[in-house]
């Protein structure tokens, strides 16, 4: 009976040993998790898998990351990072960052639409763009001031919708309105005519959805003409519209805006002049 007693005990003693282990290393795991994200982060569950050569975190709304062992690096969304004293490095995105510039490199400034800084260039961000695109068109609004900062503009189009309608084969009116920009005498001004017409016909969309009445109904419809205006005096000229569609999927653009910065940095999404001004270092 002693030795079932003590057999029991030991049986016993080992399993508050695991779960204090991997109460710890949850704890760990959140920890440097934490340091890195903020307090907002929380693990709900850390597992060893891969005959422990990996750690799964279960974070508290159910996504998963995996990480190794010494908790310096994780994969999450496909992507490899390293946790550093003070920063979280994006292992993937860094390895791009040379194969951008060079691909980008090969673009040249006849090419794109480019808003030049006022004076001294003090930078160059390439934007993949599209005119449906509401954040696209919020960065548009930011173009002079990041000229006025010495930030050079240079867009590159991508159609979110893509180049052919997958329903009529018909190209698709994301590459019309890219289209009509890069084939106007005056580029850098009819991107900035195409934007506003289409920012102007999605408020007043909304506005009509809204029930604002006739005066909504009537911005619409001047707005749609003028768009139609537009689009009817488009041209082909052998746009390097799908060359540079192909080429945004080649350096990592999943969506737009999406800015490249001249060491090849990718900044997905929309970003106040300003901020991105600190972000390159020049304010």
């Amino acid at each position: 009976m002693k030795k079932i007693l003590i057999a029991a005990l030991l049986s016993f003693g080992s399993v508050v040993a695991v779960q204090a282990a991997e109460a710890t290393q949850e704890q760990q795991v959140e920890a440097r998790l934490v340091s890195a994200f903020g307090p907002r982060l929380q693990v709900q569950e850390v597992v060893a898998v891969a005959g422990k050569q990996l750690l799964e975190v279960v974070l508290i709304d159910g996504s998963v990351m995996h990480m190794t062992p010494d908790m310096n690096y994780f994969l999450y969304r496909d992507e490899l990072y390293q946790l550093t004293p003070g920063e979280v490095v994006n292992v993937t995105q860094s390895r791009l960052n040379p194969k951008r510039v060079s691909s980008l490199s090969k673009v040249t400034d006849q090419q794109s639409v480019l808003f030049a800084a006022k004076g001294k260039q003090k930078a160059l961000i390439n934007v993949f763009t599209d005119i449906d695109c509401g954040f696209c068109q919020k960065l548009h609004l930011e173009v002079p001031r990041l000229n006025e900062l010495g930030i050079a503009v240079r867009y590159l189009a991508y159609p979110r919708a893509g180049i052919n309608s997958p329903q009529t084969g018909q190209l698709t009116d994301s590459y019309q309105k890219l289209n009509y920009v890069w084939c106007a005498q005056d580029r850098t001004a009819a991107m900035t005519a195409m934007k506003n017409t289409q920012r102007d016909l999605g408020m007043a969309a909304q506005r009509v959805r809204q029930g604002a009445g006739s005066a909504a109904e009537q911005q619409y419809r001047d707005a749609e003409k003028k768009m139609q205006a537009m689009l009817s005096a488009s041209k082909d000229c052998n746009a390097p519209i799908t060359a540079q569609f192909e080429l945004g999927h080649q350096v990592g653009v999943t969506g737009t805006p999406a800015i490249i910065t001249e060491d090849g940095t990718l900044i997905p999404g929309y970003m106040p002049a300003d901020e991105l001004a600190r972000r390159l270092g020049i304010l």
